[in-house]
C-alpha cells in the first residue's frame, strides 16, 4: 500500500532519481537482474537489487577426501623411506661380501703364484719324482717333412 501511495504522489521518481537503480542510471552495462528485464518505459517501476552472493562453505567430503589424499601421500612417503633406507643397507651388506671375495681372490692368486714358482717345482721333481736336471742345454729340431709325412701314413 505504501506503494501505491508513493506512486501516486510521486515520490517514486524521486527515489529513482537520488538513487542509481536500474541499469541506465548507475552506468552499468552488464547488470544482472533476477527474475527477468524489467520493462524501461513503465513509470513508476522499482527495480529489485540484485542478491548477494553467498559464500559456498567447503563440503565435509571435500574436506574428508583431501585428508585421505594427504594420508595417502604421506604414506607413499613414508614407504619410499623405508625402501630406500633398506636398499642401502642392502648394498653395504654387498660391499662388504664383495671386499671378502676380492681379499680371497688375491690371497688365492698369491698361492698360485707360490706354488707355480720354479725352485718349489724342481725340488719337488728332484724329491719326489727323482727326476735331475739336464747337464746340457736341449736342441731343438725341426723335422723334415718327408719325415712328417710318413709318419702320418702310417
Amino acid at each position: 500500500m505504501a506503494e501505491q501511495a508513493a506512486e501516486n504522489t510521486g515520490e517514486t521518481l524521486e527515489l529513482r532519481e537520488s538513487t542509481p537503480r536500474t541499469v541506465e542510471e548507475s552506468g552499468r552495462e552488464k547488470r544482472y537482474i533476477y527474475g527477468g528485464d524489467p520493462p524501461a518505459s513503465t513509470a513508476g517501476y522499482v527495480i529489485r537489487p540484485n542478491k548477494r552472493g553467498t559464500h559456498r562453505k567447503t563440503s565435509t567430503f571435500n574436506i574428508i577426501l583431501a585428508l585421505f589424499a594427504a594420508g595417502g601421500l604421506i604414506i607413499l612417503c613414508v614407504n619410499n623411506i623405508v625402501t630406500v633406507n633398506k636398499l642401502a643397507d642392502d648394498v653395504g651388506k654387498l660391499r662388504t661380501q664383495e671386499e671378502e671375495c676380492l681379499d680371497a681372490v688375491a690371497v688365492l692368486r698369491a698361492e698360485v703364484e707360490r706354488k707355480s714358482s720354479r725352485e718349489r717345482i724342481e725340488k719337488i721333481a728332484t724329491e719326489q719324482l727323482g727326476m735331475i736336471s739336464p747337464k746340457e742345454q736341449p736342441a731343438w729340431f725341426t723335422p723334415e717333412p718327408e719325415d712328417v709325412s710318413s709318419l702320418e701314413n702310417k
